[in-house]
């Protein structure tokens, strides 16, 4: 059942909860069931090549991400509902919810183009377009519903600006560790297992920030952080013991080890900014 406090404290501890009522929780199960569509539409065929021997997903590019966009867009939404219905979390929604319906229409229209160019790389690929960009981007355009929620005259706690942030660095970085984990799962299992559990426990803190903050939690952030950090910048400048060959991998070098892409980049800087404000953050959380 989806609830919404009463008498929420910056903090998000309730004193009580009720029952939302229909005409707020029916958007916000639309939404959600919205980006369960997306994420099964990124995982779905969105085109096989080379006369149907190899078959890409939308976790073979940019869709994983976009998916992550639908998450964070739900997750926002729940904030918004759970915090009192406070307009800023709806924008921030709306806002999320729209990049990821505007970034899969463009990236089916990619694959649509290249499905009906006569190109020579058209002739080369003989792509044939799959069902994973309708349903992704049918999943998305659900994402939309939380703007049938009204919103309260309240406005969000000064205090409760930092956690959200700092939660929304950490989903940042979590997403990333999890798009990647398929392809570092090919070139080694233990690299893509590590990936696996950095997100998974990004995205648990990131939760546990907003729901029960803590300090443990907040050291817990740092901790993580740190050693994270830490790992890729041996695998930078030295490289690890296991994994695939870098020479021929995009980024910029800075050592004998992997180039440094975008998303090694972003995450990094989510993790070292996260760091640094789960630090700052430590003694203030709400009693």
């Amino acid at each position: 059942m989806i609830t919404q406090q009463i008498g929420a404290s910056t903090g998000l501890a309730p004193r009580h909860t009720v029952p939302l009522p229909v005409t707020i929780a029916t958007p916000a199960i639309i939404a959600i069931v919205g980006a369960m569509i997306t994420l099964v539409g990124s995982a779905l065929p969105w085109v096989t090549i080379f006369r149907g021997t190899r078959t890409l997903t939308g976790w073979n590019g940019s869709p994983r991400y976009l998916a992550g966009l639908a998450v964070a867009s739900v997750a926002l939404t729940l904030l918004f509902l759970w915090a009192g219905r406070l307009s800023a979390f709806r924008r921030l929604a709306v806002l999320t919810g729209s990049t990821a319906a505007v970034g899969s229409a463009f990236a089916s229209w990619q694959v649509a183009a290249l499905d009906s160019s006569h190109s020579v790389s058209a002739r080369i690929l003989t792509p044939v377009l799959g069902p994973g960009p309708f349903v992704m981007v049918a999943g998305t355009l659900l994402l939309l519903a939380v703007v049938a929620i009204p919103t309260s005259a309240a406005r969000v706690p000064a205090p409760l600006w930092p956690r959200v942030i700092l939660a929304g660095a950490l989903f940042t970085a979590g997403w990333i560790h999890l798009a990647l984990t398929p392809e570092h799962l090919g070139e080694a299992t233990i690299l893509g297992l590590g990936f696996l559990a950095a997100g998974l426990a990004q995205l648990a803190l990131a939760s546990l920030i907003m729901a029960r903050p803590s300090d443990l939690t907040y050291y817990a952030v740092v901790g993580l952080s740190a050693a994270l950090v830490v790992l890729y910048a041996i695998a930078v400048l030295k490289g690890l013991p296991f994994g695939g060959n870098h020479d021929h991998a995009s980024g910029l070098k800075f050592g004998s080890g992997e180039p440094v892409d975008l998303e090694g980049a972003v995450s990094k800087l989510a993790e070292l900014f996260s760091l640094a404000t789960a630090f700052v953050l430590v003694g203030r959380h709400p009693d």
